[in-house]
């Protein structure tokens, strides 16, 4: 099972609804990433450059939904 990426600061779920277990657009989002990268790119990109985490996901979403 994957891990859910964190928000910044560490703090789980800031990413308002999105980053919700139940809310399959992102979990999709969260494997898709991971398959074309790495295991674990997807967290490492919410902690290290949020903004560029919720720009991805945003796209994502847009494109996909």
């Amino acid at each position: 099972m994957l891990s859910k990426p964190h928000a910044p600061g560490g703090k789980p779920g800031a990413f308002l609804n999105f980053t919700s277990k139940d809310n399959p657009i992102y979990e999709q989002f969260i494997e898709l990433t991971n398959q074309i990268f790495w295991d674990g790119y997807a967290e490492q990109l919410a902690q290290d450059n949020p903004a560029r985490f919720q720009m991805e996901l945003n796209d994502f979403i847009n494109t996909y939904q």
